[in-house]
């Protein structure tokens, strides 16, 4: 019966700890068909159906159900704890396999703890869980989650540890508006949750409310909002010794450097961040330098040496499954090969970013996407279609948003019609934007999605 507090398996460790089965019994059950183990990875599991009806006799003994459940909520806490140190270093990518593999238990124990408002246990949880949706490309999901943790310690703000736990969960439910078309939602939301941890000494918590202040004063074009917000990370990181949290910093006072067009001292920056991530053993968070190089690289007119860290970055993203790596690579791959004249590699970039981007659910970067998109059909000499999908653009909300360096979306896609007017026969431009006018988003991705 108190196996039945797992779900969608568990390893003989876990077994063992929260049950208190022995191997023998385990190897029992196995034999008689109570438990399936899987050869390849050893893990055990309870058929659904037969789980449901343990679970339902373990909540008739209400004592042993409690116990059950706070001796599978404290492992998945110590679980999640040393993922976090994991997940920072060498052994990331077996950190990633087992936490995937145990999410639903690990997601079970994080609403045990947050339905008891135990902010002590949730802070074991709280920065590899971040990390791991963030890797992963959860961003609804990620979002959901904080914003639970952070409804369900409302009114603690007496006690200081439920408000440092509630004020991070509010700035990473933030972060992942970022990536929603929700920024000017999770600029408030990290506000608040810098307003609260400057009261409270805590440097870390307080740099991680900085980091979405920064991430989202982006998204919507705040850029010195982004500066300032780096540079406070900048501060707090030398209160705090952990090459990890400075490799973390650096990128986004790198950002900043790009935003104010420095690009010898982005350079400087993401050089070091890489330099030290090979240090620190963090391949997935070398992404993030490889793509600064490359941003400041193409901002200098270098396509050639841009295409190559970019390619770096896909290459780390694509074997770690990073989407913010894969999607963002994948982006400027295909402007820069466009920009370089590659017509076939820019379309077959182009293509992989708009999947991954549809994936995760960043809106501002679809419509993005389909500026580039109508570049591209300009380079294939198809200027109706390029029209088509600028109109369908400028009537897009997200339209409005800025990009670095390139201004609002839609600036550059009236820009682009202008010259399409002037290169087209009158009714054939006219047919084209009535076209486009008439187009649904969904439907134009649909096609374009699975045009490959």
């Amino acid at each position: 019966m108190l196996l039945s507090v797992f779900r969608g398996g568990f390893t003989r460790e876990a077994s063992q700890q929260v049950s208190g089965a022995s191997l023998q019994q385990l190897a029992g059950l196995v034999n008689k068909s109570l438990l399936s183990r899987d050869p390849d990875s050893g893990r055990l599991e309870v058929h659904e159906l037969l789980r449901q009806y343990a679970q339902e006799r373990l909540e008739e003994i209400p004592q042993a159900c409690i116990s059950a459940q706070e001796a599978h909520a404290a492992f998945y806490a110590e679980f999640m704890q040393q993922q976090w140190q994991n997940l920072k270093g060498k052994r990331q990518m077996l950190a990633l396999a087992e936490i995937e593999a145990d999410i639903e238990n690990v997601r079970a124990a994080w609403r045990y703890y947050v339905d008891q408002g135990n902010a002590s246990q949730l802070w074991m949880f709280i920065q590899g869980l971040w990390l791991f949706y963030w890797i992963r490309g959860w961003n609804h999901a990620g979002m959901e989650l904080f914003a639970e943790t952070a409804n369900a310690l409302q009114g603690e703000d007496d006690d200081e540890e439920s408000a440092i736990v509630r004020a991070v969960a509010m700035a990473l439910q933030g972060y992942f508006m970022a990536w929603l078309d929700l920024a000017g939602q999770g600029y408030e939301l990290s506000e608040e949750s810098v307003a609260i941890l400057e009261k409270l000494n805590h440097p870390e918590a307080l740099l991680f409310a900085y980091d979405s202040m920064s991430v989202n004063a982006y998204m919507i074009g705040r850029y010195t909002g982004q500066i300032k917000a780096s540079h406070e990370m900048l501060e707090i990181v030398a209160e705090v010794d952990d090459k990890w949290l400075l490799a973390f910093t650096l990128f986004a006072v790198s950002m900043g450097a790009l935003l104010s067009e420095d690009y010898a001292e982005a350079r400087r920056l993401a050089e070091s961040n890489l330099k030290l991530n090979e240090e620190i053993g963090d391949v997935i968070g070398s992404t993030m330098p490889l793509i600064v190089l490359g941003h400041a690289a193409f901002a200098l007119g270098e396509p050639e040496e841009a295409r190559e860290f970019y390619l770096r970055c896909l290459k780390i993203s694509e074997e770690t499954g990073t989407h913010y790596g894969l999607q963002t690579s994948t982006k400027y791959l295909g402007k820069v090969t466009l920009t370089m004249g590659d017509i076939a590699e820019a379309e077959h970039y182009l293509h992989q970013s708009l999947m991954i981007t549809k994936e995760i659910g960043f809106v501002r970067d679809i419509i993005n996407l389909l500026y580039e998109y109508a570049r591209l059909r300009v380079a294939q000499d198809d200027l109706e279609g390029a029209a088509e999908l600028l109109a369908l653009v400028l009537q897009h909300p997200a339209s409005h948003q800025k990009r670095m360096h390139e201004g609002r979306i839609r600036d550059s896609a009236k820009a682009l019609l202008a010259e399409l007017e002037n290169e087209l026969p009158q009714e054939n431009y006219a047919a084209a934007l009535e076209r486009g006018q008439e187009m649904e988003l969904d439907e134009v991705m649909a096609q374009l999605v699975g045009s490959k």
